[in-house]
């Protein structure tokens, strides 16, 4: 059956039910936080870490008046003014006796209130409990998931080949089966200790067999404790380490520029547990934080593992490899070429946080040290011969925060092993309830080396770029608030498709409108320009051509009842490559979210429509998914997309999910491209999860 056409049977069919539900679909708050913090960011985001975060603190509120900074930056919708102000109520008045009279504090309105209520409880008495391992094992909770997902139609890597042709062309056909296999075990107690494993084959991988003779491609484990006593923090196994403004360390997804235009700030919460399915940028060994006296904290850690590399040279006499020329972090390895890839490079990274911390300010020295077994010699570019090569580098900076009544500056300097440096620094003023205002300067010179930084910038990597942020949040009038940023950026040296130093700029323009609690809506428009390479005739004629792409988004969200919630979206695109015609493109979706209460089911559905002139006008949008996982797919080409969401919960402590998402292409004969290339108009892929609690 068409998805579409079943969309509809199953709205007809669910709104004779009209109450209030009990679902297991991400509740629509998160959802927004996520599709927010992830404007910027394109399909292969990993943001499972702020998922994990977020439905955590959804499931376990926080004791409002127990909770630290780190608990409160985790929510991801409270900037430090709110927190500061927060803390100093609560030391002036007492413990904040109901969620409601964060409405009499300096920072908070009533739809902000409402927003972070599910996240919390109040309490005013007994600390935590203490540690013991009976009362872990006695209120520690047991999570068990399984998720298996498949396309379900042919794909060109998966289809019938010869012996002969296949040894002729060896990287023509997958290795293993379509189907991807995810299994994970969690265990927590409080927030307070973690431990799990997650495992992941993905779809064209062997399994049991060949290059993974023990089951899975990916293993990965981790032991996370929290304690308030001199040892704060102990990370065993996979974690992940950040810092200051993210100069030196910052592995993993990082937010950008976003319609949250003054909190551009980093919080940087040090060690984090790790269960991701991001093969390569983590570490893996142990780390520790340990307090000295009530202002100073120290952090060690050190890491071993090996990562997947692009094989340069082995040496004959070891048969081991001698250079690679380049890191990969797909984590695939379907193909024989990306097998022989495998964690062929040993990586071993060391290093030092040291932070005091002061009621009015907080100030840092991070030391990372990373060395492979195996010297990385990209091949040699004229745009990128200040990049990293060799086998080791030595990273070090100084990251600080100061508050001062309602200014808030903060910022980190850098410098690598060779000489090359980074710093930013910026300020927040809060101008009482209705304004804020947020800048940030940054400069990275164009041979700064550190491969795990991950600071705000328009580059990949924090070097090459020069730039000026300016944000702003207005709340002119009652239930309106106004938000955008304006971003100026200059390389001063060539990169990857510019081949002469270029200015760029960005900015976003967001208008919210909440009449009533259960309807709002919003206008943004975004523009970028960033320069490429002109086409020209000559060869040695360098010259670049301005690319300016912009976007227009209109959205309406509006809960027609308690158990009913519609979600409509209009955006156009236009790209304009200054020597060539405009490109454009528009998309259109309904959403339709159900949450049912006389049975224990949910449901999600969109049915969206889009036409593209080509991949360049692509658009992305947030797709509701199974638990814990994430779907940001690129709209292009014409045609529809559609899927559904089921979850049902029984009450023996289990959890199913089901989806079924389809793109419908009419006017292609073929879908995708290479080893993915559907012959057809369709691609299908279904999704089922289960969860067990215990």
């Amino acid at each position: 059956m068409n998805p579409g056409r079943l969309i509809f049977i199953l709205l007809i069919f669910f709104t004779v039910d009209q109450v209030q539900s009990q679902h297991l679909v991400l509740p629509p708050l998160i959802e927004e936080i996520i599709e927010e913090i992830v404007a910027s960011a394109d399909e292969d985001a990993d943001i499972s870490v702020i998922i994990d975060d977020l439905y955590f603190l959804w499931e376990n509120p926080l004791d409002l008046n127990q909770a630290g900074v780190e608990d409160l930056t985790r929510l991801y919708l409270l900037n430090d003014f709110q927190i500061a102000h927060l803390f100093e109520y609560v030391r002036k008045f007492g413990p904040v006796l109901s969620i409601f009279e964060l409405n009499y504090i300096e920072g908070f309105d009533p739809a902000l209130v409402l927003k972070i209520a599910p996240f919390f409880t109040i309490g005013t008495g007994p600390a935590r409990i203490p540690l013991y391992p009976k009362n872990i094992l006695k209120y520690g909770r047991h999570q068990i998931y399984s998720r298996i997902q498949q396309v379900l139609e042919e794909q060109r890597g998966y289809l019938p080949i010869s012996d002969s042709a296949l040894a002729a062309s060896p990287n023509s056909r997958y290795l293993g089966s379509p189907l991807k296999i995810y299994n994970r075990y969690v265990f927590s107690y409080r927030n307070q200790v973690f431990w799990g494993i997650t495992a992941e084959k993905d779809a064209g991988e062997e399994f049991f067999k060949g290059s993974n003779q023990g089951g899975y491609d990916y293993y990965s484990a981790h032991l996370y404790i929290r304690s308030s006593g001199k040892v704060k923090r102990i990370a065993i196994g996979d974690y992940h380490a950040r810092f200051g403004q993210g100069l030196v360390l910052w592995p993993g997804f990082s937010t950008g520029k976003t319609a949250d235009a003054v909190n551009i700030k980093k919080n940087a919460r040090g060690l984090i547990r790790y269960s991701s399915t991001d093969e390569n940028i983590f570490m893996r060994g142990a780390a520790a934080t340990i307090g000295i006296g009530s202002k100073t904290d120290i952090t060690l850690f050190i890491s071993r593992k090996t990562i997947d590399a692009t094989i340069l040279k082995i040496d004959s006499a070891s048969n081991r490899v001698s250079a690679v020329s380049s890191l990969q972090n797909t984590g695939l390895h379907a193909t024989q070429s990306q097998v022989a890839n495998k964690n062929s490079l040993g990586e071993t990274i060391a290093g030092t946080n040291i932070s005091w911390k002061g009621e009015t300010y907080r100030s840092g020295l991070t030391a990372l040290y990373y060395t492979y077994d195996a010297p990385l010699l990209p091949a040699k570019r004229v745009y990128n011969q200040y990049e990293f090569k060799g086998k080791s580098n030595l990273v070090a900076g100084m990251d600080y925060r100061l508050y001062f009544r309602n200014l808030h500056f903060f910022g980190e300097g850098a410098i690598s092993r060779n000489g090359g440096y980074g710093f930013l620094n910026g300020m927040i003023a809060n101008a009482g309830p209705r304004a804020a205002l947020a800048m940030m300067y940054r400069k990275y010179s164009k041979n700064y080396q550190s491969y795990f930084s991950n600071s705000l910038g328009e580059s990949t990597r924090n070097s090459n770029e020069t730039g000026l942020y300016t944000g702003i949040v207005l709340l002119p009038f009652p239930k309106w608030k106004v938000s955008g940023f304006y971003d100026i950026f200059y390389f001063p040296w060539l990169r990857f498709g510019a081949f002469t130093p270029t200015t760029g700029y960005e900015y976003l323009l967001l208008a919210e409108y909440t009449p009533a609690r259960n309807l709002s809506m919003w206008w943004r428009i975004r523009q970028k320009n960033k320069p490429v390479n002109a086409p020209v005739e000559e060869p040695l004629a360098r010259q670049t051509e301005e690319v300016i792409n912009t976007s227009y988004r209109y959205q309406l969200n509006y809960r027609i009842l308690s158990s009913l919630e519609l979600r409509n979206r209009i955006e156009f695109v236009n790209y304009k490559r200054e020597s060539q015609p405009a490109e454009t493109g528009f998309l259109v979706y309904q959403d339709v979210i159900f949450r049912l209460s006389k049975i224990p089911l949910s449901l999600s559905a969109r049915l969206a429509v889009f036409e593209t002139d080509s991949y360049n006008a692509r658009m992305y949008a947030y797709e509701n998914d199974v638990l814990y996982a994430f779907s940001i797919p690129a709209y292009y080409d014409r045609g529809t997309r559609s899927y559904i969401n089921l979850s049902y919960s029984f009450p023996n402590g289990v959890d199913l999910w089901f989806r079924i998402a389809q793109t419908y292409l009419p006017y292609r004969t073929v879908i995708g491209s290479g080893l993915d290339e559907i012959s057809g108009r369709t691609r299908t892929e279904v999704k089922l999860q289960a969860r067990i609690t215990f």
